[in-house]
């Protein structure tokens, strides 16, 4: 009867899958060694050059009892890169990911994933006479108590703070003696830090199935940007959702952001057996502090310097059980196939239509104003979100046709061109406003507005049943932009959405 693996026959698949798909993958040793000398390494998944490429991160084994995160999360890697080597889809259920996609995947992301953040805990699990229950890292707490460290308490996000932590050793959510106390906390910061293309992340927990996003102090808001976890004003306010008192910031495009890759990562589990994971916010939960999710997503705001990081919490399995972070191992199964379907789509959901299409030209390295413009026009207005919800919902399907058609990827690259010369020039026409000089900002004009039709027409040609309907709701709305600045035509493309 097969069983979850063990600290040993974790490392052995990693090694294993290092050398039988080693065109895709490469083994990454960790600095630090866990509190009982165990090495942590992650697995590095990605075709070619990475230096450019969108980073994706997935961790699991951060609670030791949660067995079944470790073994999930290895599945999935595995599936996904025997799929991409003999260009075959991945089917979970009732589920179906085409080749293509897994091309698409395995081709434009930097997949890191670090299977067992805490192998100390899981040997202690596993080991006869240890305890099945155990939660954290396996410190000796020198001069305390009892042993071990909550590690989803441990990063420093609002660390001090006291909501959902202890001081004392003895409990579950004891938070260490300090933010980052911990080696198998640094070493996930390690990552962070050392591969800064890496900008968007899940952290696999059990049990709840849920979907969670931040954050996990208080409430959302996103109208008081002094109202945030760095303003020690509001120390000692937070942690009370409901009492109206305090709500923390979030930019309303990130909210948006993690409601529509939530409903897409809940609905792709959802259609492998019909369980309806359930897409919240972490503080509905219960209140926490330094969590892994909030620390790396809230890593922008404290440094500017460090690129947003676009992070969830996924709580797996909620089924009756006498020990539900251990199911059976055939339900465990049905487990890992459900929530690979998931993580498959984050990875999808992380992709860049316009990036990838002009990945390996020129024009990708003066994309800084056209990206500007997606965070603080497109996703800021109605239309503009609709039009990003078009592109994320059938991305494997319209990177698809560009690569089939080198007419089409050529038709595509040019109109990127034109549309971002508009959004430089509005971007410039900004700045001299600003210096009080005469401005002077394009428009897209009748050559520009028929150039994007053609394009339009060309890729409902060849386009499945859902992408044709939505590019021609897309088309209807071109006449509010012609002769019009972009944020002039989304304005008023917007009323009429």
């Amino acid at each position: 009867m097969p069983t979850y693996l063990d600290v040993h026959g974790i490392g052995t698949v990693l090694f294993y899958m290092s050398i039988r798909f080693a065109s895709i993958c490469k083994i990454i040793t960790l600095p630090e060694s866990s509190h009982e000398g165990r090495t942590i390494r992650a697995i590095e998944i990605a075709k070619g050059s990475t230096s450019n490429k969108h980073g994706v991160l997935f961790i699991a084994g951060v609670h030791a009892r949660e067995l079944i995160n470790p073994d999930l999360v290895l599945s999935f890697a595995w599936k996904l890169c025997q799929a991409y080597v003999t260009n075959t889809g991945l089917v979970f259920g009732g589920r179906t990911y085409s080749s293509s996609s897994v091309k698409l995947i395995v081709d434009n992301l930097d997949i890191f994933i670090v299977p067992l953040v805490n192998p100390d805990g899981r040997v202690y699990v596993q080991a006869p006479g240890g305890d099945r229950w155990w939660r954290k890292n396996r410190n000796s707490n020198p001069g305390a108590p009892c042993v071990g460290v909550d590690l989803n308490r441990n990063f420093d996000f609002l660390w001090n703070s006291g909501i959902g932590t202890s001081t004392y050793s003895c409990s579950e959510v004891f938070r260490g003696i300090a933010a980052f106390s911990e080696p198998e906390t640094r070493n996930v910061r390690h990552l962070l830090d050392t591969f800064p293309n890496i900008r968007s992340m899940i952290d696999v927990h059990s049990y709840s199935e849920l979907i969670l996003y931040p954050w996990g102090d208080d409430d959302n808001q996103s109208t008081n940007l002094s109202m945030n976890f760095r303003n020690p004003a509001y120390d000692g306010l937070r942690g009370i959702p409901g009492d109206g008192i305090y709500r923390e910031y979030i930019p309303q495009n990130d909210w948006d952001w993690y409601i529509r890759t939530g409903n897409r990562i809940r609905d792709a589990i959802a259609a492998v057996r019909g369980r309806f994971y359930t897409v919240q916010q972490s503080v509905r939960l219960y209140p926490t502090s330094g969590t892994s999710k909030d620390y790396a997503y809230g890593r922008h705001f404290v440094d500017t310097g460090k690129r947003r990081v676009l992070a969830f919490t996924l709580e797996t399995w909620s089924g009756a059980s006498e020990n539900p972070f251990q199911p059976d191992y055939a339900e465990a199964l049905n487990v890992i196939s459900e929530v690979s379907s998931g993580l498959v789509e984050f990875c999808l959901a992380s992709i860049c239509v316009v990036e990838e299409t002009v990945r390996g030209t020129r024009t990708f390295n003066e994309l800084v104003d056209m990206r500007a413009f997606r965070d603080e026009e497109l996703l800021n207005s109605k239309a503009g979100t609709g039009y990003v919800k078009i592109l994320e919902e059938n991305i494997d399907e319209i990177l698809g046709l560009i690569k089939d058609d080198k007419k089409l990827h050529s038709q595509t690259i040019r109109i990127i061109v034109d549309v971002n010369k508009v959004i430089t020039s509005s971007s410039a026409a900004e700045a001299k406003r600003k210096q009080k000089t005469s401005p002077s900002s394009m428009v897209l004009d009748s050559n520009l507005i028929k150039s994007i039709e053609d394009l339009l027409e060309a890729f409902k040609k060849n386009a499945s049943p859902k992408l044709r309907n939505s590019i021609e709701k897309a088309s209807t709305h071109l006449k509010y932009y012609r002769n019009k600045t972009l944020k002039e035509g989304l304005k008023t493309a917007s009323s009429y959405y």
